[in-house]
């Protein structure tokens, strides 16, 4: 049995996600991850940031564990730091007018900024040691083996670090030094992984020191000493590990290490089905150690992994048929992915200029970025030889207010800020459970 329409009759438009007015949103998502029924849109948040605060050319965003957040903008080769409100925070020089364009950063635990430039470098910028300040730090160093016995090495050459990783020694003491230029080196933003290295030749079958280069980088939510990355040039990502360097002492009296960056192994590679990669554009990482990315590349573009335990295998989580997230040719070029506390998936829909939200399992939930319009209308029918008056809703969608989403997080609130690159603009959106509310600004 068929059912014939014969023609449409517009008669009023009910609602639009533009009319907003009243109350104040509660202070973040449920705890469970269960939405309710009213939860119906994202609604804009204002200000929008934009040129008044500094911006250009904003291209990736990052909120810290402190609630800053964090800005890679490539108009003006900074890293600009924004409180939740919008003020642009002071102590954050360093970051400013760097030698090197960023197009991706994160934050981890420790509060080191991880950033790159598209290049085969990583660089990296610590918050609490530039706040806190350094004394000193180990400028020689006795390490003991019961084999061997005592040896002294100077902590500023390779032997150092040779030593200081090798489970069979054992660091003794130290003695302590203040080589400004050195301290000085350790403070300013500096290399913390450089793929041309030899040293990453040891584990990596596929080291090339001119063809590596990373498009995206992710840190983990808990106090792992690693991060992943994305190698554009060899379609895959990889996790590097974090290695001891140089013991300091803080103005606080607390010693703590700094770090460098040394390839640990492939966790995927280039392919073109379920937890492959082909042409990565975007990264994250969930509380449970689950990876998120996104690509450009055929097939499947937005893709969620999970290693399994004792090992260095990733198999996909999500798979074409079970979960709508991959479903083929849903996305346009997506730039980027994020995922929230509850591990509901944001994707920067880049070319279809609107983000797709979808729950834990993959499965749609909504749409931000986008003016939803619900269309009262009768359709008549012919049925048979009966005609039918029908009475229906019809959501028409209005895009163009995002223009090229290419950036995308979203912190402990469930606040959604979105790179609007080609605008200059930050974005930022609040899922509601009514339409008629007028969002201020979050203290």
């Amino acid at each position: 049995m068929k059912l014939k329409i014969i023609y449409l009759v517009f008669v009023i438009v009910l609602l639009s996600n533009a009319c907003v007015e009243k109350m104040q949103l509660p202070d973040s998502l449920d705890n469970d991850g269960e939405f309710s029924a009213g939860d119906t849109t994202f609604l804009l948040i204002h200000p929008i940031w934009d040129e008044k605060m500094g911006l250009q050319h904003p291209v990736e965003i990052s909120v810290a564990s402190n609630g800053y957040v964090f800005v890679a903008d490539s108009g003006t080769k900074s890293i600009i730091v924004f409180n939740q409100s919008g003020e642009v925070l002071e102590g954050f020089e360093d970051l400013q007018n760097l030698n090197i364009t960023p197009i991706d950063l994160d934050i981890d635990q420790k509060m080191n900024v991880f950033f790159t430039d598209g290049s085969q470098k990583i660089y990296i910028w610590n918050y609490y040691i530039n706040t806190t300040g350094i004394d000193e730090m180990a400028v020689s160093g006795s390490f003991f083996n019961e084999a061997a016995g005592s040896v002294t090495i100077d902590a500023f050459n390779e032997e150092w670090s040779q030593y200081l990783n090798d489970a069979d020694w054992v660091l003794e003491y130290v003695n302590w030094g203040a080589p400004q230029a050195v301290i000085d080196s350790l403070l300013a933003p500096h290399v913390f992984y450089d793929g041309a290295l030899s040293i990453h030749s040891f584990n990596d079958i596929y080291y090339n020191s001119e063809e590596s280069n990373f498009s995206g980088l992710s840190a983990t939510q808990d106090k792992s000493n690693y991060i992943f990355a994305l190698d554009h040039s060899h379609d895959r990502i990889i996790r590097i590990d974090l290695q001891r360097t140089h013991l300091i002492r803080l103005s606080n009296g607390e010693e703590i290490w700094t770090h460098r960056g040394v390839f640990a192994h492939t966790v995927t590679d280039q392919g073109t089905g379920a937890g492959t990669v082909d042409d990565p554009t975007g990264i994250d990482v969930d509380y449970n150690g689950n990876i998120y990315y996104s690509q450009t590349g055929k097939y499947f573009t937005v893709h969620k992994i999970r290693k399994v335990s004792g090992s260095n295998n990733y198999p996909s989580v999500f798979d074409n048929g079970m979960n709508e997230i991959m479903d083929l040719y849903r996305f346009s070029n997506p730039a980027d992915v994020a995922v929230d506390n509850n591990q509901f998936v944001y994707v920067a829909n880049t070319e279809a200029q609107e983000v797709q939200v979808f729950d834990s399992n993959g499965k749609f939930f909504l749409k931000a970025g986008v003016e939803t319009f619900i269309v009262d209308t009768t359709m008549q029918v012919i049925h048979g030889l009966d005609t039918v008056v029908v009475d229906t809703f019809i959501t028409i969608e209005e895009k163009g207010f995002l223009v090229e989403p290419s950036a995308i997080t979203v912190d402990d609130r469930g606040i959604v800020y979105i790179c609007d690159t080609i605008t200059g603009r930050i974005l930022r959106y609040r899922l509601s459970n009514q339409l008629d509310e007028d969002l201020q600004p979050i203290p």
